[in-house]
C-alpha cells in the first residue's frame, strides 16, 4: 500500500509489523513487558518539560491540560526535524490548524494528514471549514475518539497516543510517545485504512 506524501512517499507492506486483526473490528499488536520506558513526573505543565525523545525508549506522562496535542506535535518536530504529520482527533481548534499550516508553509512539515470525527462538522464548523479549506484532500471524517499523532523521516517514527485532542482542554491528560517502529507501522497501517475509507 503506497500512501501519497507528495515526493516523499512512505510505503508499508504487508509483511511489516503492523496492525492485524484478530478478532473483526479489533487491530492488535503485542509488546513485550521489557520495553524501555521513561516515566515522566509530575503533571506537565509544558512540553518541554518532557524532556528528550530518545530512539527505543517510550516516555509515559500525565499532564495539567496546560497544552494539547498540536502543541506536543510541535515541540516533538524541533527534536525530530521536519518531518510527515497525520493527526487523529476527536476535535480539533483553529489556531491550532493555523499553526499547522504555518509550519507546513515553511518545510517544517513535509506533508500532513488529519483523520477526525464525523461531528466536528457540525459542533466545530469554523475549524471545519479552516481545515477543508487549508487541507484540501488531506483530511478524512470518520466515527472517530482516537487521539493520535504520527511523526516519521528518515531518523525518527514517533506515535504519540493518549487522551489529548487538538483543542485547548484544561483537564488532566494522559500520554505516551512510542519510538518503536512496530507500535509505529501498527497505527500508521490503521490510520490509513481509515483515511482510505473516511468521508470529506
Amino acid at each position: 500500500m503506497l500512501v501519497g506524501f507528495h515526493d516523499r512517499s512512505f510505503k508499508v507492506n504487508d509483511d511489516e509489523q503492523a496492525a492485524t486483526p484478530k478478532v473483526r473490528g479489533v487491530a492488535c499488536l503485542d509488546v513485550g513487558q521489557n520495553a524501555d520506558n521513561d516515566i515522566v513526573v509530575p503533571l506537565l505543565s509544558q512540553p518541554s518539560a518532557l524532556g528528550k525523545i530518545h530512539m527505543g525508549q517510550d516516555k509515559h506522562f500525565y499532564s495539567n491540560g496546560s497544552f494539547n496535542l498540536v502543541q506536543l506535535v510541535l515541540y516533538l518536530l524541533k527534536q525530530t526535524g521536519p518531518a510527515h504529520v497525520f493527526i487523529s482527533s476527536y476535535s480539533i481548534a483553529e489556531d491550532s490548524l493555523a499553526t499547522l499550516k504555518k509550519l507546513q508553509d515553511k518545510g517544517d512539515i513535509w506533508d500532513i494528514a488529519f483523520l477526525i470525527d464525523n461531528r466536528v462538522r457540525t459542533i466545530s464548523p469554523k475549524p471545519f471549514d479552516f481545515l477543508v479549506t487549508a487541507f484540501p484532500d488531506r483530511y478524512r471524517c470518520c466515527a472517530l475518539h482516537a487521539k493520535v499523532a504520527l511523526i516519521w523521516n528518515d531518523n525518527w517514527h514517533l506515535s504519540v497516543v493518549g487522551s489529548q485532542n487538538a483543542t485547548h482542554n484544561p483537564k488532566l491528560e494522559r500520554g505516551i510517545i512510542h519510538t518503536s517502529q512496530d507500535i509505529f507501522y501498527f497505527d500508521f497501517k490503521t490510520l490509513t485504512h481509515e483515511f482510505e475509507r473516511g468521508t470529506t
